[in-house]
């Protein structure tokens, strides 16, 4: 997929940070990324529009609604909606608000029904977004009331990739083929290796952190922060007392923001193939095309993040000195509450063809290590939440962060699967990847809204 052109905006004010350079201090190809992005109101407020009014963004994944009339309540970017199987067996989202007065329908996390029945003035909606019934509706004049025209309002577009279901609120977005690119062949590896693909267990962890939505989101492919943040682990002897006990694998740039590592484990074959049972793995060469083999199979941990919030991270974890090293598979997903406020949702996944003892001790596995209980995760939350309250003052917003690792790395000529790929785990190819689709996006209406104060 072709790339698209860099965007160059410079926000008036004093240079600071560098020689000569403008006050927001934006050139991810360079490494160089504004800390004004992560915490400036106004930038928030244009993010809303131009990045989750506009992107796909994973709404649900189809086991958590299997039977007709399953709903779940979720985000669509900003705004929430809800996705339902309807009576006809298709998969629908639409925003969770009565076309009357705006209240909220699907007031639950999950529910099964035929019918969405507003409680303010008794609208009802069959689950395929018709509006049914109007309780006074004898007392609108001729043509006051076009129920046809007032169904609830359906996401732009939606589409289904190895169970995981997207949406979209703009209708020129490209299809979900288009937008996925490359990252369709990385989705097949983690989601449709074995016979039946993956399903969710149990409903998603959800919580709340004083952090900006992109703090969080840079976390998900750096792999070298894991020996330093979560040092405890290596203390209690459940990670490897080696720096560069992650440093060996592959990063991968898909395009379109898309990124993700492989990093490969102890040289041992029960730490390839993410270290899954052998009953799984010997499902992989019937499901996934040869080069797809051989990168689940040298691989022994994967995060990835498709642009701009959905995350996995396949990993071996050893959450009790007395357990075994278990593979968990996590999704992941940040949703924006405020400029410096986000609410997290976590679910654990498991391959459908697992047996009871591995989905037991890889879900202990999960909530013991993440979610707002799990070790990682009170160990990340500290870090966001302090990077976001040092971030939000005025001189602090003078200076650039650097994301310089690997800018000189030379491209893996020799890796099996698309995109562009980079020897080696540690480094931040992928994080100015994610950054620099962020700033074509966002660069020109920063620019405008700058220009536009300017000039006032």
């Amino acid at each position: 997929m072709s790339a698209l052109p860099p965007v160059d905006v410079a926000l008036p004010g004093p240079a600071v940070g560098r020689p000569g350079a403008p006050a927001l201090d934006m050139a991810p190809t360079e490494g160089r990324v504004s800390r004004r992005i992560f915490t400036d109101p106004r930038i928030f407020e244009l993010e809303l529009e131009e990045i989750f009014a506009k992107a796909w963004f994973f709404v649900a994944h189809e086991s958590e609604i299997p039977s007709p009339g399953d709903m779940v309540s979720r985000p669509v970017g900003a705004d929430r909606a809800v996705v339902v199987r309807d009576d006809g067996g298709r998969v629908r989202a639409f925003l969770n608000s009565c076309r009357h007065r705006g209240m909220r329908l699907c007031r639950t996390d999950r529910a099964n029904a035929r019918f969405l029945r507003c409680p303010y003035h008794g609208w009802t909606y069959a689950n395929d977004g018709s509006l049914v019934l109007v309780p006074t509706e004898e007392h609108y004049g001729p043509g006051e009331l076009e129920k046809e025209a007032l169904g609830l309002i359906p996401v732009a577009d939606l589409a289904v990739h190895q169970g995981l279901i997207f949406a979209t609120w703009d209708p020129r977005s490209p299809s979900l083929t288009e937008y996925l690119g490359d990252m369709a062949f990385y989705l097949d590896v983690l989601f449709g290796r074995t016979d039946g693909g993956i399903e969710i267990v149990g409903g998603p962890q959800v919580w709340e952190v004083e952090t900006g939505w992109k703090f969080a989101t840079d976390n998900f492919t750096d792999n070298f922060h894991v020996f330093q943040t979560h040092h405890s682990l290596v203390e209690l002897g459940l990670l490897p007392p080696d720096p560069d006990f992650a440093a060996g694998g592959t990063m991968v740039v898909a395009g379109n923001g898309h990124i993700m590592h492989f990093t490969e484990g102890p040289p041992s074959d029960e730490f390839r193939g993410f270290g899954l049972p052998r009953v799984l793995r010997d499902q992989f060469g019937a499901n996934l095309s040869p080069a797809q083999h051989e990168v689940i199979e040298r691989s022994g941990l994967s995060a990835g993040t498709v642009w701009p919030n959905f995350h996995w991270l396949q990993l071996l974890v050893q959450s009790d000195p007395g357990l075994p090293i278990t593979p968990v598979l996590n999704l992941r997903l940040e949703e924006p509450v405020s400029p410096t406020r986000t609410r997290m949702w976590s679910w654990f996944a498991v391959d459908r063809g697992a047996d009871e003892a591995f989905r037991r001790v890889s879900f202990e596995t999960y909530v013991r290590t993440f979610g707002p209980s799990g070790i990682c995760d009170q160990d990340d939350m500290e870090n966001w939440e302090d990077c976001t309250r040092a971030n939000v003052g005025p001189v602090a917003k003078r200076f650039s962060l650097h994301h310089g690792m690997g800018l000189g790395r030379p491209i893996d000529s020799m890796w099996p699967g698309p995109g562009t790929a980079y020897q080696g785990a540690y480094g931040e190819m992928t994080q100015r990847a994610w950054y620099e689709e962020w700033w074509r996006r966002m660069g020109p209406v920063v620019g405008a809204e700058v220009k536009e104060e300017a000039d006032r």
